[in-house]
């Protein structure tokens, strides 16, 4: 499954670890703005954070599922866009939050966690049953 988790960014650090044991229960992060590199130095703020909403939302729209962190008060809005976004898709993705409502549309979760740990914890782990087609061809048709 392809997961977005959405946050305030300058929270980045603390939800790398997260993402990391969504990845080794065989999903994909595809919330790329928990690496964010810098500002090229010949680019305008203008510009850089365009491309880095278009990026986003890009994420979002080929994702299965957004977790939203609200844990922190953010003074910024971005991870309630991105959220507002995966809403607008909500026949196609799972929305759930980690952390309390802190609005009416945050109440039109999937699911609602107070913390991570529980959170990961309803994430299913699909690496408990690989299947390698190499040996499932082999099994199936002796050459």
């Amino acid at each position: 499954m392809n997961i977005y988790v959405a946050g305030f960014f300058d929270t980045r650090y603390r939800l790398r670890p997260y993402a990391d044991q969504m990845w080794h229960k065989g999903h994909s992060v595809v919330s790329s703005w928990l690496n964010e590199t810098q500002k090229p130095d010949l680019m305008s703020k203008e510009i850089f954070w365009k491309k880095l909403a278009i990026k986003d939302l890009a994420e979002i729209k080929q994702a299965d599922m957004i977790i939203v962190d609200t844990l922190d008060i953010t003074p910024r809005g971005g991870r309630e866009v991105e959220y507002g976004f995966a809403l607008a898709h909500f026949q196609t993705k799972h929305c759930w939050i980690v952390g309390p409502v802190r609005n009416v549309f945050h109440e039109l979760a999937d699911k609602r966690f107070d913390n991570w740990d529980d959170c990961l914890i309803d994430i299913p782990n699909v690496t408990n049953n690989p299947v390698n087609p190499i040996v499932e061809i082999v099994n199936g048709d002796p050459f």
